[in-house]
């Protein structure tokens, strides 16, 4: 009997992140809100703010950021968050400097900041780019000094404690410049220079790791591009140009812990062969499973948010990461909430199990956990297990056919787990080709483990998208819609899936509840009852008893 694949299970909700230009009414309602305010915040008549950003949650909740202006003058990291709901601002997040007192007249102009900050930095070579300057109120810090003192007359003098620092408001300019000249000169500075006497009143450097495309020899996938990190002496399996910021980590065969991130030092990664037992996990046999797993998440990562609109699997972006190489010869892998990440053995029955449709499967565990949260037994938690297989198949399919918004009907398969043994795991089209899933729902599906009581909800799928077979013959005819139907394709079933879940599913949805919840989602993407989408769904559903 066939090892089945783990997950684990929890919820978050989706944020649309707005930038200044056009105000909708609730940040125009937030800013007049901190005008009629500014006596009660502390503040007099020489303040003003200035929208810097807006996060709205629905259509009704938004948190807008201003920026702190001190007679026309910005404050720097001076800053209020109005939260709103329903109208009405619940709360603000306060970091606005108070009791300024300063002229706002600089005696120096910007050119002559900027050559202070140029003599300071002396580059070797040509800016990457023009630095900026801009004329703030700057908060600095400045060391409070106390003297030594005897704690009694005979003891030596005491090592005076840590300075305590008071913040002085001054008016600088703030400087940006930045140098990629190569291994001997490669920074971005930011200084603060006093706008009345050219002194450097603070720098620090501002380059963040730089995010690399490397080359990755896969398992499953073939040569792939990968974003790696670039680090001292390398690079290592990060991928900081997604929003979702995850990494792939070596558990050398340890069953607890993050394990080590993998790193190379000419950003090539993997043989494209699968693991020896026993054999070193860092060397190019022992990369490759990093390799797959970091490919399978960036995938799966462009699927939810370029064709469904979700950012990440908690729909705000939160990071997540792989560990390889769990136990030893372990034939699973699963998705923990606890880590927020995925985990995979190495296969004793199986092969290294970081096939692109299983790391879609774990990943789509996180984002159910996060919406419907499907109860993980019963028919919910075949429903659970399904929607698993549906979106890994999904994954499968734009990452090898698909574009932009678009998943397409190529490219993929509609079995799971296929590459990692001589036989699938499961059959969407026929789950009963497995030896223990059903085709079709009964009142004894409750009582299979949710692996094969999934059977019926992913066949219902293959369905909606591909169609079912007239032919008694056929794997895809069913007895229950002998006439057979067409399908609609990816596009739309991933869609009237997705809306399901996360709109109309709850924790306990049953086989009949998931076909209502499906038709609703149908009505609310604009296929109303009786349309071709709408009754497509009602004719998968009735192809397996539902």
């Amino acid at each position: 009997m066939r090892t089945a694949l783990m997950l684990a299970l929890v919820a978050a909700p989706a944020l649309v992140a707005s930038a200044p230009g056009s105000p909708s009414p609730r940040i125009l309602a937030a800013q007049q809100h901190l005008s009629a305010r500014v006596w009660d915040l502390g503040l007099d008549r020489d303040h003003d703010f200035a929208l810097k950003n807006a996060v709205e949650e629905g259509v009704s909740e938004s948190h807008v950021r201003f920026d702190q202006l001190y007679k026309g003058v910005r404050v720097f990291e001076g800053e209020v968050i109005v939260h709103s709901r329903e109208g009405q601002v619940e709360g603000l997040t306060d970091a606005l400097a108070r009791g300024l007192r300063l002229d706002v007249t600089p005696t120096l102009g910007a050119s002559e900041a900027l050559a202070a900050a140029h003599k300071a930095l002396a580059p070797k070579g040509a800016y990457a780019s023009e630095p900026t300057v801009e004329l703030v109120v700057a908060r600095i810090e400045v060391p409070v000094h106390l003297r030594a003192h005897r704690l009694t007359e005979g003891d030596a003098a005491a090592e005076p404690a840590a300075e305590p620092v008071v913040q002085r408001a001054v008016l600088a300019y703030h400087v940006h410049a930045e140098l990629e000249n190569g291994d001997g000169e490669t920074s971005h500075t930011d200084f603060m220079v006093s706008a009345h006497t050219g002194a450097i009143l603070d720098r620090w450097s501002t380059l963040h790791t730089a995010a690399a495309s490397g080359t990755g020899k896969s398992q499953y996938s073939g040569t792939v591009s990968i974003n790696t990190n670039s680090v001292s002496g390398g690079y290592e399996l990060r991928d900081t140009v997604r929003g979702m910021n995850y990494a792939t980590y070596n558990l050398n065969h340890a069953t607890s812990g993050t394990g080590t991130i993998y790193t190379d030092a000419d950003n090539t990664w993997g043989d494209g062969a699968n693991y020896v037992e026993g054999s070193s996990t860092t060397a190019a046999n022992g990369q490759t499973a990093g390799v797959d797993a970091h490919y399978g998440v960036g995938k799966t990562y462009d699927y939810y948010k370029n064709v469904l609109g979700r950012n990440g699997i908690d729909g705000a972006g939160r990071a997540t990461y792989s560990r390889v190489h769990y136990s030893n010869s372990y034939d699973n892998a699963f998705w923990s909430d606890s880590c927020f990440c995925m985990t995979y053995g190495d296969g004793s029955s199986f092969k290294t199990l970081t096939a692109l449709d299983v790391a879609g499967h774990e990943m789509s565990h996180g984002v159910c956990a996060r919406t419907a949260n499907l109860t993980y037994r019963g028919e919910s938690g075949g429903l659970n297990e399904a929607n698993s297989d549906i979106n890994g198949t999904m994954v499968e399919f734009y990452a090898r056919g698909g574009s932009g918004s678009t998943i397409g009907n190529t490219g993929g398969n509609w079995t799971i787990g296929e590459q990692l043994a001589s036989t699938p795991l499961r059959y969407m089209y026929k789950p009963s080709l497995d030896g223990g899933s059903r085709d079709a729902w009964s009142s004894s599906l409750k009582n299979l483990d949710v692996h094969y009581s999934s059977g019926p909800a992913n066949r219902m799928f293959y369905f909606l998208s591909q169609g079912a077979s007239s032919s008694p013959s056929s794997n895809t005819y069913s007895s229950y819609l002998p006439g057979g139907m067409t399908g609609i394709g990816n596009d739309k079933a991933a869609r009237i899936w997705f809306k399901a879940l996360t709109s109309y599913m709850t924790s306990s949805t049953t086989y009949a509840g998931a076909k209502t919840a499906c038709l609703n989602a149908c009505v609310a993407l604009g296929y109303p009852s009786g349309s071709t989408e709408y009754n497509a769904v009602v004719n998968a559903f009735k192809a397996i008893n539902r």
